[in-house]
């Protein structure tokens, strides 16, 4: 399943895996949107620079985004301004209005053709949303409070009853397009960009990393793998989730202009045009990761169908997020290594997030004053607001591990398990994960994830398997398709 901006993908240059050792003075792991945008002032100050990508440019996290820039937060103002407070809810707008701002600044420099452009944002309640003027107008204050250009509105521009609040001057692009056109830029600074070259060991110490085929020696290293590789404290505290979109074309009507999040309890609208063709996508049904629903996508096209005069349905795909504990994400140095960088806890806000992490890393290993270092820093301890979700996510990484090591069922036979279904289960003691494809192969792999030996769960939506503890997934091959896992899930072999 593929993103709707892979239409107006352009791709950049491929280039072959690392094949031999190499030293550098910066390695970058993660060519999206944090990677890229650390890329450039770090090469432009002349050092010599390395990206690594497992698979291919903006083709994980930043391309599974919904291509929203905004300064407030998805999960709206009020509840970062009643955790922290009006001085530190006005920072994140302010920091987060930069970074949109730095966005549009490269899209004009290098004349990225990713489609910016500046629209409203609505935040709307419909009649469905009990208690909806309440929250409205907390919201609303939160919002002037932090300094934005917001005003009331009845009506919305969407076919359905629905009103709510118009935020001004954030703004829309190609997410992938626009990290394809800051590639090519990169590869004008003498960046090396190196695609398929999953890292699978980063020793922060001897200061060096390890992919299949090469190792590089770097005096600073940049985690932009929107999670940190291996085992960090901030994964104790992070819930991880997954988020579905559909989009679809209509037979009539108007393609609504901008960013819609109605609270019903949440959807998020936006329009897209790809050369004569419209599309209207739905972005919805998010759910903590290893829970899985297996009706995401249908319940998206219905939503869809029951308000818009939908003619076809197109693409369909989804995004994993990690929220921080407190709510905001950490960014820059980890703990015990100077030289070792992180960006990660962006929740649904990982665009703009993703932007600003990199401009503040870039200028830390640069060793320039950047007015938000201290606010995200990584290092940071925030216990009365971290706490409690600490302990709740922890608890419920433990009910996982003991469930999931308990529970599994017992198989005595895999020809229960149809073409395209998979399966976790204890065969000879053994936690499997087993999955027969559509052709009728049998896949048989170990289901503990290396990571932290939870055992990992079937996502029947994505023909996946994702681990619900630290937010690991893996192909049906066991290859590491994202999250902190280093390795692939151990093969097997065959089973009757």
């Amino acid at each position: 399943m593929q993103a709707i901006w892979t239409l107006g993908s352009k791709g950049v240059a491929e280039h072959p895996p690392l094949v031999e050792d190499a030293e550098v003075d910066v390695a970058i792991v993660g060519a999206g949107i944090t990677g890229l945008t650390a890329a450039l002032p770090l090469a432009e100050a002349g050092l010599k620079v390395m990206v690594l990508e497992a698979g291919t440019v903006g083709g994980g996290a930043t391309g599974g985004s919904t291509g929203n820039l905004y300064a407030t937060l998805a999960s709206g103002q009020a509840p970062l301004r009643h955790k922290w407070g009006d001085e530190v809810a006005a920072e994140v707008v302010r920091a987060r209005t930069g970074a949109v701002d730095h966005v549009e600044a490269l899209v004009q420099r290098f004349s990225i053709d990713c489609q910016f452009r500046r629209q409203p944002a609505y935040r709307l309640v419909t009649e469905e949303r009990q208690h909806a003027g309440h929250d409205l107008n907390e919201e609303l204050d939160a919002l002037v409070s932090a300094g934005l250009d917001v005003e009331m509105v009845e009506e919305s521009g969407l076919p359905f009853d629905s009103w709510g609040i118009r935020i001004a001057h954030q703004a829309q692009f190609n997410p992938l397009r626009y990290v394809e056109g800051l590639a090519d830029a990169l590869l004008g600074e003498g960046v090396l960009i190196l695609q398929h070259s999953p890292v699978r060991e980063i020793d922060a110490d001897k200061g060096r990393l390890r992919t299949d085929t090469g190792s590089i020696s770097a005096k600073h290293i940049i985690q932009a793998t929107h999670t940190p590789k291996g085992i960090s404290l901030v994964q104790a505290g992070m819930p991880v989730s997954r988020e579905y979109a559909v989009s679809a074309r209509l037979r009539s009507g108007d393609y609504p202009e901008g960013i819609f999040w109605v609270l019903d309890p949440f959807h998020s609208l936006r329009s897209y045009r790809h050369g004569d063709d419209h599309y209207l996508m739905v972005i919805g049904e998010k759910h903590p990761l290893g829970h899985h629903q297996v009706e995401a996508y249908r319940n998206l096209r219905d939503y869809l169908d029951a308000r818009f005069d939908v003619e076809s349905f197109a693409q369909q795909w989804s995004a994993q997020q990690y929220t921080s504990p407190d709510g905001l994400p950490y960014i820059g140095r980890m703990h015990g290594h100077d030289n070792l960088c992180m960006a990660t806890g962006f929740a649904a806000d990982g665009l703009v997030w993703g932007t600003l992490a990199g401009m503040i890393i870039a200028d830390q290993v640069l060793e320039r004053d950047n007015p938000w270092e201290a606010r995200f820093g990584a290092r940071r301890i925030t216990p009365g607001k971290s706490a409690r979700q600490y302990v709740k996510e922890n608890v419920s990484v433990t009910k996982h591990m003991v469930k999931d090591y308990l529970g599994t069922e017992k198989l005595e036979s895999v020809e229960c398990i149809g073409p395209g279904q998979g399966r976790v289960a204890t065969v000879d003691g053994e936690k499997l994960a087993i999955h027969r494809t559509e052709a009728g192969e049998l896949k048989v792999l170990s289901a503990v994830c290396p990571h932290m030996k939870c055992i990992v769960h079937w996502n029947p939506s994505e023909a996946s398997w994702d681990c619900p503890c630290h937010g690991s997934r893996f192909d049906t091959d066991g290859e590491v398709i994202e999250g902190p896992a280093y390795h692939s899930l151990a093969k097997c072999g065959g089973r009757d």
